[in-house]
């Protein structure tokens, strides 16, 4: 699991970071059992004006001769940023494990979105 401290705006593109409120405090929380973490970035107001998460799901099992195997299932990657006129912009990768017609990619891009399509928990 990707507990390694990752820059806020590691993959905000130059052009977008005077865009966004910078964070001046950030926490982790990591759940090696799920495995999960997530990242919450703090204004100097204590405003939330950064969130990431990233999780995956495995399936623990057994293959055609009877072995101990696991797959994934999912993962997503999911980060935002609070922009300087209060909308969100954000952006969700979505991998599809090989449960789901051979694995898949989806990404979202960069889109603006309003407040409560971004994760507060």
């Amino acid at each position: 699991m990707e507990r390694e401290p990752q820059s806020w705006q590691a993959r905000l593109p130059a052009e977008l970071q005077a865009q966004v409120c910078w964070p001046v405090r950030i926490e982790s929380h990591h759940d090696d059992g799920v495995p999960a973490s997530k990242w919450r970035g703090y204004d100097a107001l204590g405003l939330l004006c950064y969130y990431r998460h990233h999780f995956s799901q495995w399936d623990y099992s057994f293959d055609d001769e009877d072995q101990p195997c696991m797959r994934m299932l999912r993962a997503e990657d999911f980060e935002a940023w609070r922009c300087l006129n209060g909308q969100w912009l954000r952006t969700v990768e979505v991998i599809e494990g090989e449960g789901s017609c051979g694995g898949r990619a989806h990404h979202s891009g960069f889109e603006i979105v309003p407040p409560q399509h971004i994760p507060r928990l």
